[in-house]
């Protein structure tokens, strides 16, 4: 009798509010999750005073109370003032913290007794799995990677799109040959590689990776039914007393199309139309956008807060040029928001149905598609009664393929 593959997760962060574990979770079929940080209500670490104090406050899950969890939070903490006093940001930091995790989890996975009628599956996400993939392949133990981007194509678009609107800045700093060599590793080391998007496919088998080693799995969401949104109401008329109210969730950076976003907002001026950008600014905006009262920059808010500008607003605007999925699509449909969103990213609008999809990403388009939103508010209304507000089987459908891609 074949024996039933056990699952363990090694999680670093909170991505995807633990969708892979619960998922698995829910089918008994997780073994183990290890994570940097877990922080159970009550837990006096979140009470630590600064920002940390607050990102830690948000990693846990309910869902996963029940399961094993072996957290690194206090290695976490350590490492993370260190890093500090060092003085290291950016790839730098970034790779530290994939280095740091990686190795612990390994470290502590190596300790894992298991009985040798076991069958083990290990889950770990991209830039951060070397380690605990090559300990797993010591073991006999199966290789699942979660691809979080696009991956090299990502950072190529990045600087083409820099190039061609130098006045947004240079490109940021991308990331050392070594992070992408690492990456190939950990590639050659998994058995399967599971992206969120067809876009993400795409872009990584063009970077080499054989197709047939790629499953396409979206991102799940299931809302809380305890909870449900209340329904959005839409005014028969856009005015400048009650605009047609847009967000832009994310970092506000060129690849993320905040650029074409902002040209937009110009192409559009005298309309009855707001914009908020909610996230990390990632370019240089040009003094004019910050002058006109019709947009607000909010910049970053923690995780908690960001329902209120769901809320608030009428429409999300998702012009990515790239992007493994865009997290920002899920959390609007749950609240029954209407989008504005690229073809470059995970597929969440259906044209027409509860949004619409963007031709192109550039301002042209995106400001057609603000006037005919202005024009007939009620196809915003119709949008939103078709929003994806709940998925109620989507976590037991994830732990399905997940499964089934290791058993097949």
């Amino acid at each position: 009798m074949t024996p039933i593959t056990q699952w363990i997760c090694c999680h670093l962060g909170a991505r995807e509010h633990y969708a892979v574990p619960r998922a698995l979770h829910r089918r008994a079929r997780l073994r183990m999750m290890v994570t940097d940080a877990w922080v159970r209500p009550g837990n006096p670490v979140a009470h630590i005073p600064g920002q940390l104090s607050r990102r830690l406050a948000e990693r846990y899950h309910p869902d996963l109370e029940s399961a094993e969890v072996r957290d690194l939070t206090l290695s976490l903490v350590r490492h993370e003032v260190e890093w500090r006093l060092q003085r290291r940001a950016g790839w730098d930091a970034l790779i530290a913290r994939n280095e740091w995790f990686q190795n612990a989890a390994a470290n502590l996975l190596a300790e894992c007794e298991t009985r040798s009628s076991e069958r083990i599956a290990v889950f770990a996400h991209s830039y951060s799995a070397g380690a605990i993939f090559r300990l797993a392949k010591q073991r006999g133990w199966l290789t699942v990677l979660g691809q979080i981007d696009p991956g090299e194509e990502h950072f190529a678009m990045v600087r083409r799109l820099a190039d061609a609107a130098p006045q947004y800045g240079a490109a940021p700093l991308g990331p050392p040959i070594e992070y992408f060599a690492r990456w190939r590793e950990e590639c050659a080391l998994a058995d399967h590689i599971v992206v969120n998007s067809e876009w993400s496919r795409e872009a990584v088998t063009r970077a080499g990776v054989a197709a047939a080693r790629l499953r396409v799995l979206p991102l799940a969401y299931e809302g809380r039914s305890d909870q449900p949104a209340p329904p959005h109401v839409f005014p028969e008329s856009f005015t400048s007393e009650r605009p047609l109210r847009l967000l832009f969730v994310g970092s506000v950076s060129v690849v993320k199309g905040a650029a074409a976003l902002l040209e937009a907002m110009t192409l559009v001026a005298g309309l009855p139309v707001t914009l908020r950008l909610v996230g990390e600014p990632g370019m240089v905006i040009p003094p004019r956008f910050p002058q006109q009262p019709a947009i607000e920059f909010v910049g970053a808010v923690p995780r908690g807060e960001i329902g209120a500008y769901y809320a608030s607003s009428d429409a999300l605007v998702f012009p990515s040029h790239s992007d493994g999925f865009g997290m920002a699509q899920i959390e609007a449909q749950a609240v029954g928001l209407p989008i504005i969103a690229s073809r470059s990213c995970g597929r969440v609008v259906e044209n027409g149905v509860n949004g619409v999809l963007l031709p192109e990403v550039t301002a042209d388009a995106i400001a057609t598609a603000i006037r005919s939103l202005v024009a007939r508010p009620a196809v915003l209304a119709h949008y939103a009664s078709h929003a994806i507000t709940s998925q109620p089987s989507a976590l037991t459908q994830l732990g399905a393929e997940l499964v089934g891609l290791v058993e097949a």
